[in-house]
């Protein structure tokens, strides 16, 4: 795209910041009425075919990288301008919050944390180790949204190497062991890198600096750093140790993964926020510090579900203890139920039983008759009657009255049938 193109497309607004190698510009595109950011090489690079490769694999990368917290990329053009026209964010880095602000509160800075965690995740899971995780690269917008920049050196191993052997690149002061002695990098290379960054978030300093006998490289690889408690009392114990696994020398020994690490951080927060709750927290802190005004409210503020799942989790958990009270109060129920009215028992009645006669109790006016002997024909043909619950004797004069046992069944007294053998008078 040549320079009039460039005008009759986008309308310079002004400068946003300058760094080694480009020149960052506000723009208006006229075409979509909207604001963009236009990273322009400058000319004094334009002859080194190297750093153009590079310039031009950052474009590429981040193009194909459309998640909400990475900066979105637009468009690229080559000679004779070489600019990368990106999505503007309405903020600042990191690096200048912390100057202005010192130690973050440690929810805002968890906050911020996860949203970083998200857009790493997203870039290693498509094989990107971004190798230059630093505060500067990690903008944050009014709204509260946290936006991933700068992949001008992330590796791939489907990428051919730009960096000849034995070169640095990258931040000293936020490098891995192991990107400091050249070695292979994974995505924990990034975790190292990201501890860094959080020590800095939740203390105010950086856990290695140069000093005049010693270079932060050199602590980096061999040196201890001094416990975040002992540089901010504020900061509790499990941040702290969730900090300091970040920062181990053997990547075997730090989290797996962003995932892990997220999963770790959110539970510092776990049925305590939301996603809009969260991007409100942020930015109410940093307008309460002077960062910057409040954002404008027609200002749209993109929301997603919630990737570390705990409104998943508190939805189960509300659920379990609802069916735990409903259970709780069916049992009481019962219970009470069961003291105030108990079950009578029950008087059960064999099948074609016949209930035996009430023997009366023997008085004055009344002869005593003996028993009717039952023929022995009759008593082979009819079986005898089942043994009866006891009837009390009762008078002539009284009624009879019968009444139900509450004893055991095993405990009731009954009157036994006796059958006396036939004699020969009664045949």
């Amino acid at each position: 795209m040549t320079i009039q193109q460039l005008k009759d497309e986008y309308e310079i607004l002004g400068e946003i910041g300058s760094g080694g190698m480009a020149t960052v510009l506000k723009a208006r595109q006229k075409s979509l009425d909207r604001l963009v950011a236009i990273k322009q090489l400058k000319k004094s690079y334009h002859a080194d075919a190297q750093i153009i490769k590079r310039f031009e694999r950052e474009s590429q990368v981040a193009a194909s990288l459309q998640h909400e917290n990475i900066v979105h990329i637009y468009d690229f053009w080559k000679r004779p301008n070489f600019a990368i026209v990106m999505e503007y964010v309405d903020g600042t880095d990191l690096a200048e919050i912390l100057e202005k602000t010192g130690p973050l509160p440690v929810d805002v800075g968890i906050m911020i944390a996860i949203q970083v965690c998200n857009a790493l995740d997203y870039a290693h899971m498509r094989g990107l180790v971004h190798r230059d995780i630093k505060p500067s690269n990690i903008m944050i917008k009014r709204n509260g949204e946290v936006k991933l920049m700068d992949f001008g050196i992330a590796h791939t191993r489907h990428m051919d190497a730009l960096t000849m052997p034995g070169t640095l690149i990258g931040t000293p002061a936020y490098m891995s062991p192991e990107q400091i002695l050249g070695q292979p990098l994974d995505i924990r290379s990034d975790l190292f890198s990201f501890g860094i960054v959080l020590y800095e978030m939740f203390t105010g300093v950086k856990p290695f600096t140069d000093e005049e006998t010693r270079g932060v490289s050199a602590k980096i690889v061999k040196d201890e750093f001094l416990s975040p408690r002992r540089v901010n009392r504020d900061i509790p114990r499990a941040l702290q140790r969730i900090i300091k696994k970040c920062l181990r020398k053997k990547p075997h020994r730090r989290f797996a993964s962003m995932p892990d690490l997220e999963r770790k951080l959110g539970k510092r927060l776990a049925g305590r926020t939301t996603k809009p709750a969260s991007l409100l927290r942020i930015a109410d802190y940093l307008v309460s510090r002077n960062v910057f005004e409040a954002a404008p409210e027609q200002e749209t503020m993109i929301i997603t579900g919630n990737r570390s799942g705990l409104g998943r989790r508190m939805k189960w958990a509300i659920t379990a203890v609802s069916a735990i009270l409903v259970a709780s109060a069916g049992a009481a129920y019962y219970y009470r139920t069961m003291i105030n009215h108990p079950a009578e028992p029950l008087l059960v009645l064999p099948e074609q039983s016949k209930p035996a006669p009430a023997v009366s109790a023997p008085t004055a006016t009344t002869p005593v008759t003996a028993p009717s002997v039952t023929p022995a024909s009759q008593a082979t043909a009819t079986p005898p009657p089942a043994p009866q619950a006891f009837a009390a004797p009762q008078t002539a004069s009284s009624p009879t009255v019968v009444r139900k046992s509450r004893l055991p069944a095993a405990k009731k007294s009954t009157v036994p049938v006796k059958k006396k053998k036939p004699t020969a008078g009664s045949r």
